[in-house]
């Protein structure tokens, strides 16, 4: 069974019912605003209180031994050998992804991998802001591609529930283990879920399953990330991988498997180190708008979510950041809590603070468009998440942060996040 990657469904909720190009579509941000509720604050439960691993689950001692560390005592030396002008292909184990663009916003990145033995091609959502890898079976009852472990000769029935609740829906269904072919390599036995029951917000995308790459210490199959397997099995140069997210491209997105890409970068890399290995979650220290700084009292725990579309922040600081640009206003009575409007006239320049170094969102992934209310107002892409909700400490950064910056994650080091200047900025 070959996926189908050119071929890009979205359910009818996600059309645009715009009359001018640019104006924005609530529908598409309230979806989003409502999932990561539910997929932060169901996902993992007790995970969100300073974001440390949920002690149920067995693979904490795996991520919080020194194994990658013997395997890979620093990977500095390493980056700093292949940041520039070299040709470093013969190292680079790429995945590319597929950029699913709805009204101008650039929603999923997604990219294809082959289950069992033979191979099914199957598409799968890269998502740092999970940790489970699953797949529909033939029992689904949607019309996407499925696997079917009666077809694969190294297919094991684990006959264990499996579940997980996403901010784009729910899963069930059982464990099992495979081998999973990742641009010409085989991860052996391989643990999974086979999902037999999905809802319907599922089915609205084009990509059949998940790949969680957070810390397989909040996976609900209780079982090792296909990174974490590939670590095991040797199968990587480094304990690291990186993402490039293009901007308003379907093409050029690219997952590297145990690598760094230069030609995806335009500079060296800043690293940060995780707070916890559960989510690849780091401190940000404060925000920027128009070359001004303001601090936290308390820091904020971001995590670095490539499933994510957009930035989310706490209704508090989300309040102070746009209380720093110019005739931005509170939108909540006219789009719901959490939306802010602001002048579409103005660039704003807003950048997050990690240590002492600013990161800067770029202006274009942050206007999301015109009001319906007033075209001189513009949609900002920084939403406020409920105080009764929502952990004052926690801001999620999606995707629209990320297509400035090359981002990697990696193993080494205690587990960090690095940032260099992404090629989209050029």
């Amino acid at each position: 069974m070959t996926a189908n990657l050119s071929k890009v469904v979205v359910h009818e909720q996600f059309r645009s019912k715009r009359g001018l190009a640019g104006d924005f579509d609530v529908s598409v941000a309230r979806y989003e605003q409502q999932s990561t509720y539910q997929k932060y604050l169901t996902m993992a439960p007790g995970i969100l209180d300073g974001i440390f691993p949920a002690p149920e689950n067995d693979m904490q001692d795996f991520v919080q031994s020194n194994y990658v560390n013997e395997v890979k005592p620093d990977t500095d030396t390493i980056m700093e050998q292949v940041i520039g002008p070299v040709d470093v292909s013969d190292v680079l184990l790429t995945m590319g992804m597929t950029d699913v663009i709805v009204n101008e916003v650039d929603m999923l990145y997604y990219g294809d991998l082959a289950i069992g033995t033979p191979g099914q091609g199957l598409t799968f959502d890269v998502d740092t802001g999970s940790a489970d890898l699953w797949v529909p079976s033939p029992w689904c009852g949607n019309s996407k591609n499925h696997y079917d472990g009666s077809q694969s000769s190294t297919y094991v029935d684990q006959d264990r529930r499996f579940a997980v609740s996403y901010g784009s829906g729910t899963v069930y269904g059982t464990t099992a283990s495979d081998t999973v072919g990742i641009a010409g390599t085989a991860v052996l036995n391989q643990t999974f879920g086979v999902v037999y029951r999905e809802s319907q917000d599922f089915q609205e995308y084009p990509n059949d399953g998940i790949l969680g790459m957070a810390f397989g210490t909040i996976s609900r199959s209780r079982s090792s990330t296909v990174f974490e397997t590939m670590m095991k099995q040797g199968k990587l140069k480094w304990p690291c991988f990186s993402i490039h997210l293009a901007r308003g491209q379907e093409t050029g997105s690219e997952m590297c498997w145990g690598c760094f890409d230069p030609t995806k970068a335009t500079g060296p890399i800043s690293w940060f180190p995780v707070s916890h290995r559960a989510y690849w979650s780091i401190p940000m220290s404060g925000f920027d708008v128009a070359g001004e700084r303001t601090t936290f009292d308390e820091v904020i725990i971001s995590a670095i979510d490539t499933g994510t579309t957009f930035c989310y922040f706490p209704e508090s600081v989300a309040a102070e950041i746009y209380a720093k640009i110019p005739g931005s206003k509170d939108a909540s009575t006219t789009y719901g809590s959490g939306f802010y409007t602001y002048p579409c006239i103005s660039e704003v320049e807003i950048g997050f603070l990690f240590g002492d170094i600013t990161f800067k969102l770029h202006p274009d992934d942050f206007n999301l468009g015109m009001s319906m209310y007033n075209p001189a107002e513009c949609i900002g892409g920084i939403f406020a998440m409920n105080a009764a909700q929502w952990p004052s400490n926690l801001a999620i950064i999606g995707d629209e942060f990320l297509k400035s910056w090359y981002s990697v994650y990696d193993y080494s080091n205690g587990g960090r996040v690095g940032f260099a200047p992404s090629v989209n900025n050029q």
